[in-house]
């Protein structure tokens, strides 16, 4: 039976903080970095096995606790209709932390239906392909090799492995804000770090095969690209840093103007560590633990959006929300963002 910690109905009841963000109080100290929305329904995924759902844009939230998950930590979700969910837990495999849950019943009730307990497992991020009804499971790689599985829904969830694709010594892929992968048509990008330097891995889904890109960008331990956002087939940007600098530029934005094919450095990447890029027409909002900017395409300038703390966003209409650690959620309007551009005229 599942237990719920609030329903919490957010009627003004808000602070302005972090400059033009407004905060959301929520009892509950739970970290948060799973976030997705698909019509009217925003779900998120934290610590201490926690998950917020709003069924109505944001207007109300209730958060509530996965039977038996108190020690997961949900990194990523992938919402299928208004009623079924998947939830990811990131964490070691041989800890029982490598697992799978879903709903389909908008969440009075979570089974289990993947529980990973071979050595070495860490999952990063989900993908969900409504077209198909087929999703991805990206993980950390197993003997310097990609582990990236392949999803289907009917009464469980069936897991297969793609062919294996090389990987350089140390490389891995981050679950930060589950949006190291994308899928765009028929090929997934994958970007991550860890090495000496960057790849952007491309996977085929028709022709079940793998192109690797070099970047010749130097990554590290806790250096690479963790977020990879769209703004249309052809238009992507990939942000990232150093998680352990957080106000610090230690990668370029890379933005490809060809479906991936192609990427070039951004000469301005503004001055922090990012863990998460979304495009809000007319805007590229980029946020991290440290603070967010929103870059205008057309002018070519960036704004701060002042010290958030918010490891991922997403758009809901005309509003973009973010949630992060210690039980931290809120939002800013594209209005109040359009103001800041003004203001400078």
């Amino acid at each position: 039976m599942m237990k719920k910690l609030l329903s919490l109905l957010l009627i003004l009841q808000s602070l302005l903080v972090y400059g033009q963000w407004t905060s959301v109080s929520i009892p509950t100290t739970a970290s948060f970095r799973a976030l997705k929305v698909k019509g009217n329904h925003i779900w998120a995924g934290g610590t201490q096995g926690t998950v917020g759902h709003s069924s109505n844009q944001g207007k109300t939230w209730e958060f509530m606790q996965v039977p038996y998950a108190a020690n997961l930590d949900f990194r990523d979700l992938t919402i299928i209709n208004d009623q079924e969910v998947i939830l990811m837990s990131a964490g070691l495999s041989e800890e029982g932390k490598a697992r799978l849950y879903a709903t389909n019943d908008g969440g009075k009730s979570w089974s289990l239906k993947l529980n990973i307990q071979e050595s070495g497992y860490f999952f990063d991020c989900l993908q969900w392909d409504n077209k198909t009804q087929k999703g991805w499971l990206l993980a950390d790689p197993i003997n310097q090799k990609l582990s990236l599985f392949s999803i289907t829904k009917d009464s469980a969830l069936h897991v297969n492995s793609t062919k294996a694709h090389p990987l350089q010594a140390k490389e891995a892929f981050f679950a930060a804000s589950g949006s190291s992968m994308i899928q765009m048509g028929d090929k997934l990008h994958l970007i991550g770090g860890g090495a000496d330097y960057v790849n952007i891995h491309q996977y085929n889904i028709d022709l079940d095969s793998w192109t690797t890109i070099p970047l010749g960008i130097n990554a590290g331990e806790a250096k690479g690209y963790f977020s990879i956002g769209a703004k249309n087939k052809k238009t992507l940007w990939v942000v990232g840093g150093d998680y352990r600098k957080l106000n610090e530029s230690t990668i370029p934005i890379l933005i490809s103007r060809n479906a991936g094919k192609h990427w070039t450095p951004m000469a301005n990447t503004p001055k922090f560590y990012m863990e998460k890029v979304i495009w809000a027409k007319p805007y590229w909002i980029v946020s991290g633990p440290s603070q967010s900017a929103a870059y205008h395409e057309k002018s070519k300038k960036w704004k701060s959006l002042g010290d958030s703390h918010y490891h991922n966003i997403i758009q809901v209409g005309d509003v973009i929300w973010g949630i992060g650690a210690k039980g931290q959620l809120g939002y800013i309007s594209l209005s109040s963002i359009n103001q800041l551009f003004l203001s400078e005229k």
